[in-house]
């Protein structure tokens, strides 16, 4: 073997090692091992471990940082059920407005349409399950603007159940004394 040759053969397995040395690290860099499991969505309604009346409060606090008005607000002599019902909220404008619905709500693939606002309407109901917990459900409605050739037009759209899922635990955090920022904060 004359020595061309074999500084040849080395420098070709100098640079394989180095490409694979390179692709291993790169395909490293690509898995997480770490990475948290999503939670199981709360089961809604839920228990919730504060009497009615807290609850009523820190759901209403709760909204009001979260900057969602109240529309009506009923609470039932006989039964101790309490239904909060807020105004709609447009939680979305603009070009993002379509991934925003689908990560909310069930949006029907034949209809391709130019979605250019999302917003949601909670009902909220409250009921004393025993006399130190009380039974929390949350259910929204979505709806979708479409801009098409007839005008702008609502659609009702079906929830996924991921934002009644985030009240659900910021009441549940709330009643426990804590604030619920970590909560909304993983969405962005």
């Amino acid at each position: 073997m004359n020595q061309h040759t074999g500084t040849s053969l080395i420098n070709f397995f100098v640079r394989t090692a180095f490409v694979v040395g390179a692709l291993a690290a790169t395909a490293s860099a690509q898995i997480q091992f770490d990475r948290p499991k999503a939670e199981k969505p709360l089961p809604n309604p839920s228990i919730i471990a504060a009497q009615r009346d807290e609850t009523v409060t820190a759901t209403k606090q709760m909204l009001e940082t979260r900057e969602v008005s109240i529309d009506k607000e009923d609470c039932n002599q006989l039964t101790g059920e309490c239904t909060i019902i807020t105004k709609p909220v447009i939680f979305i404008k603009g070009i993002t407005t379509r991934s925003q619905l689908e990560h909310y709500c069930e949006v029907p693939a034949a209809n391709v349409k130019n979605w250019t606002k999302g917003r949601y309407v909670l009902r909220i109901q409250i009921a004393p399950a025993s006399p130190k917990t009380a039974q929390v459900g949350i259910y929204a409605k979505f709806e979708g603007m479409t801009d098409g050739f007839s005008g702008n037009e609502w659609v009702q759209l079906t929830s996924k159940g991921e934002l009644e899922d985030k009240f659900l635990r910021c009441i549940k955090d709330r009643t426990t004394g804590g604030d619920c920022k970590n909560i909304f904060e993983k969405e962005r």
